[in-house]
């Protein structure tokens, strides 16, 4: 005989799926206020004029403002960490395929070309939520720190995939290893997490400047390269291995690129 829960159980998911439906439209909603006025519109009233709620029923789906810039943060986190194990998982699968085979030191620097690629045209290929990450990082004060460590915890999620591809980098012999820069106030700092760090911020300082109106002699595309180039010089890079890792990275995006182009 069936059992007598199955019945409860299958509704008690449909209340869930529905309520979980009705928390994505709401950080839609959010989303959208964030394109038009930047992170100052997104306010609790304005999110429930925008989804004809009454301003006290959002408080079931978020506790405060603060949560509610926090769950988008977290959803944006969740779709570049998963782009980037995606690209991740097909730049393993072209190496592991090249005939000949890719010298070590060569794959692992392509890699990082890769992803300094990839990080740079984010913004176009995932304008919302790259946006959104950028603009909380300049927003100080929007969040409180309960509601922080979730997103501190998915950003350490995103950063894992840099940091891997660095640790993958010094295996190889590419890069010489990091060394814990030294503060006399504090305990050591790991050093392969704090080049991490100066990485992806040096790329996000990069694509900042695009937003300059005075106008520079060059690109947030071309700045962030040249940023990569310099950091993993500095870190031990050969000049030729890098030139080769940069060949190898470009075709890897024009493949990409002839995708992206011929797709329906």
């Amino acid at each position: 005989m069936p059992s007598e829960n199955v019945e409860p159980s299958i509704s008690s998911d449909r209340r869930t799926r529905k309520r979980d439906d009705r928390r994505g439209r709401l950080l839609d909603l959010a989303a959208d206020l964030v394109e038009q006025g930047g992170i100052s519109a997104v306010t609790m009233a304005a999110l429930a004029e925008a989804a004809d709620y009454a301003p006290a029923s959002l408080y079931t789906y978020f506790e405060s403002r603060s949560a509610l810039l926090a769950a988008l943060q977290h959803r944006a986190l969740v779709t570049l960490g998963q782009v980037a194990q995606d690209n991740l998982a097909l730049w393993n699968a072209t190496l592991y395929a090249a005939d000949p085979p890719v010298r070590p030191r060569v794959a692992a620097l392509a890699r990082l070309w890769a992803f300094s690629d990839l990080f740079l045209t984010a913004p176009r290929h995932h304008p919302r939520e790259f946006r959104l990450q950028q603009q909380l990082l300049v927003t100080p004060g929007t969040e409180e720190a309960g509601d922080i460590s979730s997103v501190v915890v998915q950003a350490m999620y995103v950063l894992d995939v840099p940091r891997q591809l660095l640790a993958a980098a010094v295996e190889a012999g590419a890069l010489e290893p990091a060394t814990p820069p030294l503060d006399p106030l504090t305990e050591p700092i790991d050093g392969a997490i704090t080049r991490t760090l100066a990485w992806v911020v040096a790329l996000n300082g990069a694509l900042l400047t695009e937003g300059l109106t005075a106008g520079l002699p060059t690109t947030a595309m071309s700045l962030g390269e040249h940023l990569t180039t310099a950091l993993l010089r500095g870190w031990g890079a050969k000049p030729r291995d890098l030139e080769a890792a940069h060949d190898l990275a470009r075709t890897w995006a024009a493949r990409d690129a002839s995708t992206e182009t011929h797709q329906p």
